[in-house]
């Protein structure tokens, strides 16, 4: 457990100097680029494996230093409720099923969003599906889901509502002990 640790401080400071000057937004970018190729697991979200929330919330947590652990829906209706987001906000992609429909062991019900991709560019998502994460193109991804019912919806992230739940230490259900190694190298890095 300690080279886990170990070793995501180790990144974090040699990351230091790339980062610094960059604004949170860009700071979120970079690290759903970084993450391309982690391999696909449900529940992770370390910088080897991840699922689509998983992903969202490292970046969040390397980007900004507030610690989520949330589902793509819990992320929809709490955190990125901004409808009209600026250029420069956090951003994600959720995708919205139109109907009831069972994923793997999981039943979703109508209007509940099923995954989300985060934003890293203009029309550039991080796809975290199985087998692995990958860079997409968004406007490619939407005739796929258009056509097996699911509507797009890209919202930004509400800064305050992340803030208040990471400093209230809640919305953490279900994170791996890496996610806390993580949450523990970005505070060592800082401090």
């Amino acid at each position: 457990m300690e080279n886990v640790n170990l070793r995501m401080r180790l990144m974090l400071e040699s990351e230091k100097e790339i980062v610094a000057k960059l604004s949170e937004a860009e700071r979120y970018r970079y690290f759903l680029g970084r993450m391309q190729f982690l391999k696909y697991e449900s529940g992770k979200e370390n910088l080897l494996t991840s699922d689509c929330s998983g992903s969202v919330c490292l970046a969040l947590l390397l980007a900004t230093g507030c610690a989520i652990r949330v589902t793509a829906d819990a992320l929809f209706k709490k955190y990125f409720t901004k409808k009209n987001p600026d250029k420069d906000d956090i951003q994600a992609a959720f995708f919205m099923t139109l109907y009831d429909r069972k994923l793997g062991p999981r039943l979703y019900k109508e209007n509940e969003i099923c995954h989300v991709a985060g934003l890293c560019g203009r029309d550039v998502v991080l796809n975290c599906v199985e087998p692995y994460s990958e860079l997409r193109s968004l406007s490619d991804m939407k005739p796929w889901y258009n056509a097996n019912d699911y509507r797009i919806i890209v919202r930004g992230l509400d800064r305050e509502a992340l803030q208040q739940a990471s400093d209230d230490n809640v919305d953490l259900f279900g994170a791996d002990y890496q996610f806390e190694q993580i949450r523990n190298a970005i505070d060592g890095a800082r401090g």
